[in-house]
């Protein structure tokens, strides 16, 4: 089992080495680790030069400003794994995948194993059914949707391996700055949808560190949504799968989300981009439903006010002068 390793490098000096380091330990013979740098400004390409001449396993490509996505696409066309693995420059593998890899045969073409979040702890596939060969996602059940949703273990470009010979010509999107990563998933799985859900926590994420994708303020998040949504009902449809109740998850996935980052996040988003977000995530029935009841159990009730009346009375414009408020203040 031949792996490529693709590491989308921007703005990364502080890290990579510690995600590379993390990628050799235990590793077998043949892996290629593939650093892209991605036009960084900073001396992120220079230490990928750097960590290229000290291991032979190590390679390291340039490429102009393009984002993750672009990034991973330049490793895909020059991966030689029969196997690609995508980490994230701020994150690392865990000890055991390698070895659990090396005692693995199976027919699938991709390989789903569990992650472990800086902010919230470990999760693996096999919390939600028995490890082993899936020939599709009907054989998933009733764990398809906490893959797809609560984990985003499915729709994460990790922890997981694919197939370079089914990845074929999928790439991933680079006009998208957000759910690139989501698409390419459900792309993929239109090819062949057989999954190998392995047992183990193999991938660290570091989501609570500074620059964290998951600790930034964005307001695209609605807008990716109605990309990828019609994608996935044509994946699920191909199942055989029913894609109403997950077109409405993914739907409220998104605004929750949408919502966190704007209520938790610091930005530079106007008062009239904020307002309009929080109109459309309060136009949303499910939507303000699940913010009631969050808003109605939030133990910092004095606080939380504002964003009940908001809710409770679809007041967007009340949400966004108090976010922007409290973002002062802090």
């Amino acid at each position: 089992m031949s792996i490529s390793v693709i590491i989308p490098c921007y703005r990364a000096a502080a890290t990579l080495r510690r995600a590379v380091d993390s990628a050799l330990t235990g590793a077998p013979a043949d892996l290629e680790v593939l650093l892209v740098d991605d036009g960084s400004p900073d001396d992120t390409g220079t230490l990928c030069d750097e960590l290229a001449a000290a291991d032979p396993h190590v390679r390291a490509l340039h490429r102009a400003n393009g984002g993750a996505g672009a990034a991973r696409n330049t490793g895909l066309d020059a991966a030689h794994g029969d196997w690609v693995l995508f980490l994230d420059a701020d994150d690392a593998l865990l000890p055991g995948l390698w070895a659990a890899l090396d005692a693995l045969t199976t027919d699938a073409d991709m390989i789903l194993f569990g992650l472990t979040r800086e902010s919230s702890g470990a999760v693996k596939p096999t919390d939600y059914l028995p490890a082993g060969f899936c020939p599709d996602l009907q054989a998933l059940g009733s764990a398809l949707s906490p893959l797809l949703f609560d984990t985003g273990l499915l729709a994460a470009p990790y922890p997981k391996l694919f197939r370079r010979a089914a990845i074929g010509a999928v790439r991933f999107d680079a006009r998208l700055a957000i759910n690139e990563d989501v698409l390419f998933n459900i792309q993929f799985l239109q090819n062949t949808s057989a999954i190998y859900c392995l047992d183990g926590v193999y991938y660290k994420q570091y989501d609570t560190e500074a620059g964290s994708l998951s600790r930034r303020l964005r307001g695209d998040l609605l807008d990716a949504e109605r990309v990828t949504r019609p994608a996935l009902s044509d994946l699920l449809r191909q199942n055989g799968i029913d894609p109403a109740p997950y077109e409405a998850a993914s739907r409220l996935r998104a605004c929750l989300n949408q919502y966190g980052l704007l209520t938790g996040c610091k930005g530079t988003l106007s008062y009239a981009e904020r307002r309009a977000l929080f109109a459309e995530i309060l136009a949303d029935p499910a939507a303000r439903k699940a913010l009631r009841e969050r808003l109605r159990n939030d133990p910092n009730r004095l606080l939380a006010v504002p964003y009940r009346i908001g809710v409770a009375c679809n007041w967007p414009g009340l949400l966004a002068g108090y976010t922007m408020a409290k973002q002062r203040l802090l």
